[in-house]
């Protein structure tokens, strides 16, 4: 593959979302992303112009952790 492609699939696109922490499933897998706790809060979402730098901040972590191979299990389709 051409340098090109191979740029357009290491791109992540990511989304930001308010979650209630009593409905999370604790599983076997962690991913220990410690950037991410401090970019995103309450705050975050009142207004756009906020939640397109987090956008951002999140997609560069993400990528990071794609190109070094790490957690590779979180980058994989889901199998139901």
């Amino acid at each position: 593959m051409g340098k090109k492609t191979v740029a357009k699939r290491n791109k992540v696109k990511p989304f930001i979302k308010v979650v209630n922490c009593t409905h999370l499933f604790p599983t076997r897998y962690a991913l220990e992303l410690e950037g991410l706790k401090g970019i995103c809060s309450s705050d975050t979402f009142k207004e756009p112009s906020q939640r397109e730098d987090v956008k951002k901040n999140v997609k560069k972590l993400f990528e990071e952790r794609y190109v070094s191979g790490k957690n590779k299990w979180f980058f994989q389709a889901l199998r139901f």
